[in-house]
């Protein structure tokens, strides 16, 4: 369980990193204010995939009946906490834009893709 676990881990920081590199280097000057919002968005993205992926490991291994319902289960806490934690300081200007947008779903859709590819690798094998 902890290979996969770890093998996922790395290659989503790698994936991450480089995002976050190419994300900074493309983001316009108006957003930089908002560069700790962005830090948390692809801080809180891998954290919640490593241990969703876990939870999915976990219940993979008790029963395998139950393991698309913590998948998508983990996909709901994900957007209940950026709409709880995120959105509303997106909304603190009045305007929730593309840019902004894009803090939170680039290093979402890069952690769901990569779940995603690694669930299937570990289902495949079953």
């Amino acid at each position: 369980m902890t290979k996969p676990l770890l093998k996922l881990g790395g290659g989503l920081l790698f994936a991450l990193s480089l995002a976050f590199v190419t994300h900074t280097t493309l983001m316009p000057d108006p957003l930089w204010e908002q560069i700790r919002i962005m830090w948390l968005c692809y801080f809180f993205n891998f954290g919640l995939a490593v241990l969703i992926f876990w939870a999915v490991l976990a219940t993979y291994k008790k029963n395998v009946m139950l393991v698309g319902g913590v998948f998508m289960g983990g996909s709901m806490l994900k957007f209940g906490i950026f709409f709880f934690l995120i959105y509303p300081d997106f909304k603190a200007d009045g305007l929730v834009g593309r840019d902004e947008l894009s803090l939170f779903f680039i290093p979402y859709l890069i952690s769901l893709f990569s779940m995603t590819y690694a669930a299937s690798r570990i289902l495949q094998r079953a």
